[in-house]
């Protein structure tokens, strides 16, 4: 565990919620009971997986349509603000935007003080390209209070883009809400380990000298089975929470955002100051003004 010296201090949850395919009044209603529990244990900043409130398993576009909702007017959205404006907490989620005729896998922020931004998902996974839109926000940093945050869902953690891009912005913490599938059966990883996901957590937290916080959810819809795993990663890329069990939980983490921010290592071994952007480009290319 991290130890905090008051300059940021949070704790951390990564709520592991079962979400049950297309029921979203009850999804709100466990996403809020475990949010509950979570603020009762001091959480302030708090991640859920991926499409909370519906569900990600979809036969035709048009199920999805029905269930997306404007961000940040629609009821999925509002609720994490009423409880994140109640407890003075920050709340990360992911649920299906509707936006015209255009649906997006979008991230929602949400603080003290209501709405704080969104991001939209780069790289939709396998039949997802089949009814959301690649996101067009770019990887924006959110400044808080309580740090820097970034965020990113579920495939895009599986591009070290996206983490370095953040980083490069001066994020704190990247928080990854998920749907990562248990993929046990088909690849042999070691114990604990039922997915590639919370490695690819450690390897660019490490990579990047920041926290990271990555939450699946768990059960199953149809043959689809999510087996947790949550995590939460210092900037050593060592796991400080998790991974989470195959069962509905949350996890926690007491660290100084800030952390991100302390380059603790020998300066010749610095991951990001003494990389050679004389071979490579200094931001791979990025241009978040083209998203302003």
């Amino acid at each position: 565990m991290i130890i905090m010296n008051g300059q940021s201090p949070a704790r951390i949850a990564c709520v592991q919620m079962d979400v049950v395919q297309g029921n979203v009044g009850q999804n709100l209603d466990t996403a809020q009971r475990m949010i509950e529990q979570a603020c009762q244990n001091g959480a302030n900043l708090l991640v859920l997986p991926e499409m909370y409130n519906t569900g990600c398993v979809f036969d035709r576009r048009s199920d999805v349509f029905a269930l997306a909702e404007a961000v940040p007017n629609g009821r999925s959205s509002r609720m994490l603000e009423n409880i994140a404006r109640k407890h003075g907490i920050y709340i990360v989620a992911s649920l299906v935007e509707k936006e015209e005729n255009d649906l997006f896998n979008t991230a929602i922020l949400v603080g003290p003080d209501g709405f704080v931004g969104k991001y939209r998902k780069l790289h939709p996974c396998e039949d997802e390209v089949y009814w959301v839109e690649p996101g067009n926000l770019g990887l924006p940093v959110f400044h808080t209070r309580i740090g820097r945050i970034g965020v990113i869902i579920c495939l895009d953690a599986y591009y070290p883009e996206t983490f370095r891009i953040l980083a490069l912005q001066g994020a704190d913490i990247v928080c990854v809400p998920s749907n990562w599938s248990d993929v046990k059966e088909t690849r042999a990883l070691p114990d604990p380990y039922w997915t590639m996901a919370p490695v690819l957590c450690m390897a660019n937290a490490l990579s990047n000298h920041i926290i990271v916080a990555g939450t699946n959810r768990v059960g199953q819809t149809g043959k689809m089975k999510f087996p947790g795993q949550s995590i939460i990663v210092g900037p050593w890329g060592n796991p400080i929470a998790g991974p989470g069990l195959m069962k509905e939980g949350v996890i926690y983490a007491d660290v100084d955002l800030c952390d991100s921010r302390r380059k603790y290592f020998h300066p010749t071994n610095s991951r990001l100051a003494n990389r050679r952007i004389d071979v490579y480009s200094y931001d791979l290319g990025y241009r978040p003004e083209k998203y302003m």
